[in-house]
């Protein structure tokens, strides 16, 4: 898993987080997002990872359901 979180300015000079994370096997899963904070910025993370997480169980259970 990589993830950066880049402090960025709008043009009228707001400050906004821009996030990206690559997860899953070999990092193929690219997530990417913005945030007015960087409290907000880790809590989507955190979502996507579960939900990334949740995905690839449910797929390999199924998988491993029908062999």
């Amino acid at each position: 898993m990589k993830i950066t979180i880049d402090l960025r300015f709008t043009e009228s000079g707001d400050p906004y987080y821009y996030f990206e994370m690559f997860d899953g096997p070999d990092g193929i899963e690219h997530i990417r997002g913005y945030s007015a904070t960087l409290e907000t910025a880790f809590v989507k993370l955190i979502e996507w990872r579960e939900r990334i997480r949740a995905e690839y169980a449910a797929s390999f259970l199924s998988q491993n359901e029908t062999n």
